[in-house]
């Protein structure tokens, strides 16, 4: 595809513009100074509260795929994971819920956005993978209070128990993946530079970096229990592997971009990444979790301290890898010379 030049009557290509943008001529050597350096996309006004969304309903997933596969597992010591599991899911949609009206800025807008489903529009499937998971993570919390007594008369009877258990498990996990998912396709599904560029890599980062939040809260809601030193190990082994993958496709990623991928990896943004999630949110928990995860004598209850410093490391390098993600938007969609490179 090529564009025509209105003054000189002449075709350029994207790839010409760009070139001509290197050499600092303003564009096909026009000495223009300001219409090529405008930016071209609209860049995402995405605030804080989708930052965090997009951290909450990460660990919110990956705790009610936890707490379903301990439930499946049969195991009686898995009890409280199940249960913390439960209760946190359906607390980080609720959370979740507000996020997102907040960012809309009046609650009528996110019923307006449920009047009617747009496949191709990210926004309005993610607004139902939230309806979705939300109403999993409720049955489910649910069914738990009513197993730890905590309701009475009508509301202690199932009223769905008609429903067969592996059909409602099958329906939390295809919502837990999809809200785990679709928060890293919404943002690679665009054309700015940098999310572009990384869109094979975004989605799954992050699914993993999701894993590694949930089982950094779960292991610290688990330590403050009762003993529970297998589910305990079982939980630091998947964290570390979710996190060792993480990292190596953040490197990746870095990788891959290049010159594009600037605005993520490269200043202070980047030195906080690399600084905050590569290295005290991804490296250091996993060095603290490894000699757990290699042992062979019988698990035994974590350390108290370990655990939680862990785990706090981990839930702050997740939470900067989305802002971080969030921010290096906004810088791309600022630059023309990127878009124009048309990166593969």
């Amino acid at each position: 595809m090529t564009e025509t030049g209105s003054r000189h009557g002449a075709s350029y290509s994207p790839d010409d513009v760009a070139a001509s943008l290197g050499r600092n001529d303003g564009g096909i050597g026009r000495g223009q100074t300001t219409y090529y350096d405008h930016p071209v996309l609209h860049k995402a006004h995405w605030r804080w509260e989708i930052i965090a969304y997009f951290f909450v309903g990460g660990a919110s997933a990956a705790s009610a795929a936890l707490a379903a596969l301990a439930d499946h597992s049969g195991d009686a010591e898995a009890a409280p994971l199940v249960r913390n599991g439960r209760y946190s899911a359906l607390a980080g949609a609720l959370v979740s819920s507000v996020l997102l009206v907040k960012d809309l800025g009046r609650p009528e807008r996110f019923l307006n956005m449920m009047r009617i489903l747009k496949v191709k529009s990210p926004m309005s499937v993610g607004v139902y993978s939230l309806i979705g998971f939300s109403t999993n993570v409720g049955l489910g919390a649910l069914d738990q209070a009513r197993a730890d007594g905590l309701l009475r008369g009508a509301l202690g009877v199932d009223p769905i128990a008609w429903v067969p258990k592996s059909l409602r498990t099958a329906a939390l996990a295809v919502s837990c993946a999809y809200m785990a998912l679709y928060t890293g396709v919404l943002i690679a599904a665009t054309a700015i530079p940098v999310w572009y560029v990384g869109r094979r890599h975004i989605p799954a980062i992050f699914v993993l970096s999701g894993t590694t939040t949930g089982c950094a809260l779960q292991s610290a809601l688990l330590a403050f229990g009762a003993p529970a030193p297998r589910t305990a190990k079982r939980l630091e082994m998947i964290e570390l592997v979710a996190a060792l993958a993480e990292g190596a496709l953040l490197l990746d990623y870095e990788r891959h971009a290049g010159e594009t991928g600037k605005p993520l990896f490269t200043g202070p943004r980047g030195r906080r990444l690399k600084t905050w999630t590569l290295g005290l949110g991804i490296a250091l928990p996993a060095l603290l979790n490894l000699p757990s995860v290699l042992s062979r004598a019988p698990a035994h209850k974590p350390h108290l301290l370990r655990t939680l410093a862990a785990s706090a490391l981990a839930l702050a390098g997740g939470y900067v890898l989305r802002s971080s993600l969030i921010t290096a938007g906004r810088d791309s969609a600022d630059d023309p010379r990127a878009y124009l490179r048309r990166p593969e």
